[in-house]
């Protein structure tokens, strides 16, 4: 698989910045840890669960960070969401629509990008922009997918990162770029699950060994 990245066509003026006014990598010290994270729950596995988030662990991305519902295809609200997304906004952020994040222009493309991270899985990474009369407030935003109780992708964590703080809410941003990486199965269950390979067969013919059964003795009847 691979990755699908999109750019727009920017200004200077509308590049990326971190936190000490640098421009902005691909990850923020941030966004680092939350990857980092997320990816050590993984455990040998695709994918971690919703309920194995631990917020003691979480103490330095937890205010940035948000737990996203995927109610049903399509329909992707806030489960839960830290003081600085509360801040961002202007109010609690539960129960809010991804897409409410997100100019109204841009709000179509948003979620369709958030509905293939729980699609594909796969990671999504956005670098965003909000107008403001103080200025544009950039930032980047990282989702990524969980499983639920029931194994199904309808979770994700996500974690935003800011170059500065703006006093004025809401926030709408713009998506100047971004990044979808969609998820490779991990090599141990890789392993597991292919197909035993048989003598003389090619590895797509190759089919797994089941047990001998014998069949059952035909009945047969006379017809006079």
């Amino acid at each position: 698989m691979t990755e699908a990245t999109e750019d727009r066509d920017l200004p200077p003026a509308a590049e990326l910045h971190d936190l000490t006014g640098r421009r902005m990598e691909r990850h923020s010290p941030l966004l680092e840890e939350a990857w980092r994270y997320w990816s050590s729950l993984r455990a040998g596995r695709n994918l971690p669960r919703r309920d194995e988030l631990d917020p003691r662990a979480m103490s330095l991305t937890l205010g940035h960070s948000m737990i996203l519902d995927r109610i049903r295809p399509g329909t992707v609200r806030v489960r839960l969401g830290g003081r600085v997304m509360n801040g961002l906004m202007g109010m609690e952020v539960r129960g809010l629509p991804i897409r409410a994040f997100f100019e109204i222009a841009e709000r179509k493309r948003a979620a369709s990008l958030v509905e293939r991270v729980f699609e594909l899985p796969a990671t999504l990474e956005m670098d965003l922009v909000s107008l403001t009369r103080r200025g544009p407030t950039h930032a980047r935003l990282l989702v990524l997918p969980l499983q639920d109780l029931n194994g199904e992708v309808s979770k994700a964590l996500t974690c935003l990162a800011l170059d500065r703080v703006d006093p004025e809410p809401p926030h709408r941003f713009t998506i100047l770029r971004n990044r979808l990486s969609p998820l490779r199965r991990h090599p141990a269950l890789q392993e597991r699950d292919r197909p035993e390979r048989r003598a003389g067969l090619p590895m797509e013919l190759a089919e797994p060994r089941t047990g001998y059964a014998p069949r059952p003795k035909p009945y047969l009847r006379v017809v006079k």
